[in-house]
């Protein structure tokens, strides 16, 4: 199996691949993609765990976090049977995530999402394992409780990333990485993350479908999967003017 790009973002333990599972991993493999599966809380963790466990997928792994969505929920317990569920499958478990901030929808409070992903940022820095971020409206604080974890940003990836050129300047100053989704495609609200992608060095970037969600134009009204990676890679290239086989080699460096 030749591999040519790595999704680093699929919700494959969605309810919308309930009917296929099997069939969507299988076309991402023959189309030489691999990809790591989002995990946002306990369940959807274990889940993911459990699913690659059983499969034993060669290019697949998982994340293991808990969304700022639901931090509301985090506890001492929480936190613990998380941190064992890491530690049993660390070969399995490729990041820590998703997490992060978001005060855009304020599914759980400002202090308990901080409360959270400060308790995130410190396993994933004892476990050495990068963390895959979630940030909407919440930039400020976020940047403040990264900024105590130098090391860590250096090793780990905000995802989907929709800001400004600003934002993403300000997140590569801290080392992170930064995903790209099938959003770069669509021409009707893309202006800020194009001039964004122009700026964020190679060695930086990393590409990923947040599936089944975003699916890229002009497939529009799909559900989205990890084929469609592809097209992300295409249209950075087009707005970068390099050849999709210098993108594709070096997200998959990056991945």
């Amino acid at each position: 199996m030749e591999l040519k790009y790595i999704d680093i973002g699929l919700n494959l333990m969605g309810k919308q691949f309930d009917s296929d599972r099997e069939t969507v991993a299988a076309d991402s493999f023959a189309a030489g993609v691999g990809f790591i599966v989002t995990g946002t809380d306990l369940k959807s963790d274990r889940a993911a765990v459990d699913y690659l466990k059983k499969s034993r997928f060669e290019y697949a792994w998982c994340t293991c976090g808990i969304h700022p969505h639901n931090a509301d929920r985090w506890d001492e317990n929480y936190k613990r049977q998380l941190l064992e569920l890491i530690q049993r499958n660390r070969g399995i478990v490729a990041a820590v995530g998703e997490a992060g901030l978001d005060y855009d929808r304020m599914f759980s409070t400002k202090e308990n999402q901080k409360r959270c992903f400060s308790d995130i940022l410190d396993i994933a820095e004892s476990l050495e394992l990068p963390l895959f971020l979630h940030e909407r409206s919440a930039e400020q604080d976020f940047i403040k409780l990264m900024k105590q974890h130098q090391e860590l940003c250096r090793r780990s990836v905000v995802h989907c990333f929709t800001g400004s050129r600003g934002t993403a300047y300000r997140y590569l100053q801290l080392g992170c990485y930064i995903g790209i989704t099938g959003w770069i495609c669509d021409d009707r609200r893309n202006r800020e993350v194009v001039e964004a992608v122009k700026s964020i060095p190679l060695d930086r970037l990393m590409i990923e479908t947040d599936a089944p969600y975003l699916t890229p134009v002009p497939y529009r009204g799909r559900r989205n999967d990890s084929t469609y990676v592809r097209l992300v890679a295409e249209k950075i290239a087009q707005l970068r003017d390099m050849t999709p086989a210098a993108v594709e080699q070096a997200t998959w460096e990056n991945g």
